[in-house]
């Protein structure tokens, strides 16, 4: 499918009754935290910092990118949802004040704020704003030069359940099918033939097997399933449908290398102590991984790295890891990027 393209927006200029700085005036008090976002962190973010991500000359007009820039930066410091976010920007006269919006505008919908973000992403500008906003703050001198800093890391947790063998291979192979009867539906007919293809109905594909299965059942079961992988592998081989399909059918490849083996013409699961220490956890988010922050507090996830000034406390630097990385592995590279990037 092809993506809309949009041009970049403007941020509309206000000049009614209706604008939310004629009521705010009186209820927003003057050391409130959305009057200072308003008036301190606005004027740094400014449309044409984000022309790049936009077509110049073809499509709909978007919605102000600074608009929505600031919109993630409130987002975040509410801890909301996007759905919430939305509901905030359209009844809460805090976050309309901030944003400068009138008391009856509803700016955007909660889908173009994870629009943004991707199109944030996809030109590599995820920390665009974050680096506006800091270098500010070298300026005004709130964050000085050489100054003392921290660094620690801090675990998140993926939004997921961790899968059992079986079903990983499952999800593996379901991610290929699905593309394939979207856009190959004659190579999806001829796998068809040769597998059992209701089984890897989107409503069957998260089901574990029903009760506690014996070990002989979970074998064939386990036996059944990489027959199956191997056949939808063969199938594609020479199947072109871009970079997404490439990553889905190498990550099957991936999942079985890593959890299964054959010894003495039998098939059998690796033993965890045998499994990579880079394993792929789930389908749903492929970069998840088995972490530990001590012996006894294991998680599924990642870590954030976290550096930050000591006098003001102000964070100079996030930096995302895998759930599996040493906490102090990326030190001296952001030791190395402060330094370059921003003098500190």
């Amino acid at each position: 499918m092809k993506k809309e393209a949009f041009m970049i927006g403007k941020r509309k200029k206000q000049s009614s009754f209706m604008d939310a700085d004629y009521i705010c005036e009186r209820l927003v008090p003057q050391d409130s935290f959305y009057r200072k976002f308003r008036e301190l962190v606005t004027p740094l973010l400014k449309d044409e910092y984000f022309a790049d991500m936009y077509c110049p000359d073809n499509g709909r007009p978007a919605i102000s990118p600074s608009l929505m820039a600031c919109a993630c930066i409130l987002q975040f410091y509410r801890c909301l949802s996007d759905r919430e976010m939305e509901e905030a920007c359209m009844y809460d006269i805090r976050i309309k004040h901030a944003l400068g919006l009138e008391i009856d505008e509803r700016p955007f919908d909660h889908s173009s704020i994870q629009d943004f973000r991707n199109r944030l992403l996809e030109h590599g500008r995820e920390k665009m704003i974050f680096d506006r906003i800091l270098k500010h703050l070298i300026e005004k001198k709130l964050i000085k030069k050489n100054e003392m800093q921290r660094i620690d890391a801090t675990h998140i947790i993926a939004d997921i359940a961790v899968p059992s063998t079986i079903r990983l291979i499952k999800r593996g192979i379901f991610e290929v099918l699905k593309m394939l009867k979207e856009r190959r539906k004659d190579v999806w007919d001829e796998i068809a033939k040769e597998i059992d293809i209701t089984q890897y109905h989107k409503k069957k594909v998260n089901k574990e097997m029903s009760g506690k299965p014996d070990e002989e059942h979970r074998r064939r079961k386990l036996v059944e399933l990489v027959t199956d992988a191997r056949v939808v592998l063969k199938h594609v081989e020479n199947i072109e449908l871009g970079l997404s399909f490439v990553y889905r059918v190498e990550m099957l490849r991936e999942i079985l290398d890593e959890n299964v083996k054959e010894e003495d013409g039998k098939m059998r699961e690796y033993k965890p102590e045998e499994k990579p220490k880079d394993i792929l956890v789930s389908t749903i988010d492929p970069d998840a991984r088995f972490g530990a922050k001590s012996k006894t507090h294991k998680f599924v996830g990642y870590k954030a790295n976290i550096t930050e000034s000591v006098e003001n406390r102000f964070i100079t630097n996030i930096t995302a890891m895998s759930g599996n990385e040493y906490d102090g592995d990326p030190m001296v590279s952001l030791v190395v990027r402060q330094k370059h990037d921003y003098g500190l």
